[in-house]
């Protein structure tokens, strides 16, 4: 009879041990159930992000496109202004610096030693050009008959 015993007892552990396996693995299953939606809600939640960022990444990207066509327009537009500028320079005659005159006749002494005219070195060097004139004084000094 104590054979028979042994497996009864044995039968009975066993039982206890599958009732204790069939509860870890349905505590298994339920924690693999949470932690699956917990994955599912941050796989959405991360979804979402990356739809977000992607969204202000193409805006940003429109706004800095944008931002280099409005330059290059302003950059062209410089490079015009500075060769109109260019231009005009290059066409303005301008006089500096000291001028040798002599203080009797007023002839200007050019870069190779001769001397000018005034009225002959400033046409050359400048865009100016000169009419003739007299003065009042000049009138009255040269030609005091007309003015008694």
């Amino acid at each position: 009879m104590k054979n028979s015993a042994i497996p009864e007892k044995r039968v009975a552990e066993l039982e206890t041990d599958l009732r204790h396996l069939q509860n870890e693995l349905r505590l298994t299953r339920e924690e693999n159930e949470e932690s699956s939606r917990k994955y599912f809600d941050l796989y959405l939640r991360l979804n979402e992000l990356v739809r977000e960022r992607t969204s202000e990444l193409e805006e940003a990207n429109k706004r800095l496109t944008e931002e280099v066509e409005f330059r290059k327009q302003a950059e062209a537009e410089k490079s015009q202004l500075i060769d109109k500028l260019q231009r005009a320079i290059s066409e303005v005659k301008t006089l500096s610096g000291l001028l040798p005159i002599c203080s009797s006749c007023k002839k200007i002494r050019d870069d190779k030693g001769y001397w000018n005219q005034l009225e002959v070195y400033i046409r050359d060097h400048s865009e100016a050009d000169f009419t003739h004139s007299i003065c009042p004084e000049c009138i009255k000094r040269l030609y005091p008959e007309l003015f008694p």
